[in-house]
């Protein structure tokens, strides 16, 4: 089995205040060619969040969060492209080299979990990671009640780790309601079969609505009802035995 992938870091280490002890960034360019899907990327990371990533189709650069629109690599696409060339090149000498060596397989660690606490009825977005794994090729669904979803779905890119593993994130937004069951659905070569992970809502009582509400309303009305019924009844008792001595 050949070496199918290849992936290059260029790593800048950026210091901003350092006369103060202020700040330290650290700003992670990622090369990836491989064979496969997909066979190439680039992305942006600081602090070990992606700020932007090279949408190869569009031939631009595109910010992951709305805040980071406005930035981009100097040298741009062509640029880019040019250094994803490089690689290509670099992963044909590799794999004429180590013809029949095995590639490293290792399976993802995946999990499941809502961005902020859930309310029923209350829009929220669920995450799926996968972690840990290599090479970076992997398949990721959500299910609902198992049927696949495919509107509002966001993926991520692959990110690299301190130990050349990667990482990728999945979201859904969703809108939880009670009985609903979510799933991922992941495949990956490192896994000797497909794996599905489940999350269902869970809603503290507290946090369960108006229904808790008018539930423990009625309840204390309830005890309230009984409480003067009680009393009543006593006053009755004291008002027929006071007729009886009074006879």
């Amino acid at each position: 089995m050949e070496v199918g992938t290849y992936f290059t870091v260029m790593l800048l280490v950026l210091i901003h205040g350092a006369w103060a002890g202020e700040y330290v960034h650290e700003e992670v360019q990622v090369y990836v060619v491989q064979d496969g899907f997909p066979d190439k990327q680039f992305d942006l990371e600081v602090d070990g969040d992606e700020v932007l990533y090279m949408d190869f189709k569009l031939k631009k650069e595109v910010g992951r969060l709305p805040e980071f629109q406005h930035l981009a690599m100097r040298g741009g696409e062509e640029a880019i492209s040019a250094q994803i060339a490089v690689q290509k090149q670099n992963l044909k000498v590799l794999k004429d080299r180590w013809n029949g060596t095995a590639e490293p397989r290792v399976a993802p660690q995946i999990a499941m979990y809502p961005e902020v606490s859930v309310e029923w009825g209350q829009p929220n977005t669920l995450i799926c990671l996968t972690d840990g794994f290599y090479p970076p090729r992997i398949t990721m669904k959500f299910r609902k009640n198992n049927e696949e979803l495919t509107n509002g779905i966001n993926i991520t890119e692959y990110y690299i780790k301190k130990d050349y593993s990667f990482q990728r994130f999945t979201y859904l937004q969703f809108t939880p309601s009670p009985g609903d069951m979510y799933s991922c659905h992941v495949e990956h070569e490192g896994l000797e079969e497909a794996a599905t992970v489940f999350w269902e809502a869970e809603v503290p009582e507290e946090k369960s609505g108006a229904g808790t509400v008018i539930c423990a309303l009625g309840l204390a009305l309830g005890i309230i009802s009984a409480v003067v019924g009680i009393i009543l009844l006593i006053k009755e008792r004291q008002r027929l035995q006071a007729q009886q001595h009074g006879i």
